[in-house]
């Protein structure tokens, strides 16, 4: 089962937890940049076909610029941030089970079996007293 919420990030259900997986930086950047320009697309359009009347002023040709130029920050923004997140993904470092180095879930020292092993063994020495 997987939910999908407008913030683009995703919950989905495994056997155990919830995990959020979210998307990039870079495409929501890129995204709202876009969403930008094309609203003062539309907003130029408004404003050259209500040229001469009391509407155009809510469409002055100032704010258009600085929301355009606003978008096309972002956008570029959007496009340095995606070569950062693919350049970053090479160098971060996995995390990997101390013993065999196979990939473990982030925060974990050991994969599922190490981990049962070790758990094992510590509940055989701590609990090596009798029962009355």
């Amino acid at each position: 089962m997987v939910i999908t919420f407008l913030c683009t990030a995703k919950l989905t259900l495994p056997d155990d937890a919830l995990t959020v997986v979210s998307t990039s930086m870079s495409s929501t950047l890129l995204r709202l940049g876009l969403w930008i320009i094309l609203a003062v697309v539309a907003l130029y359009v408004l404003h050259e076909t209500y040229a001469g009347t009391p509407l155009e002023s809510y469409f002055s040709t100032g704010m258009l610029q600085k929301a355009l130029v606003l978008g096309g920050l972002m956008v570029a923004a959007g496009i340095v941030t995606r070569l950062l997140e693919k350049g970053a993904s090479k160098v971060v470092v996995k995390n990997r089970c101390k013993i065999c180095k196979t990939q473990v879930p982030q925060g974990a020292i050991y994969c599922r079996q190490h981990l049962r092993n070790v758990l094992a063994r510590e509940d055989e020495r701590t609990h090596m007293t009798r029962s009355r």
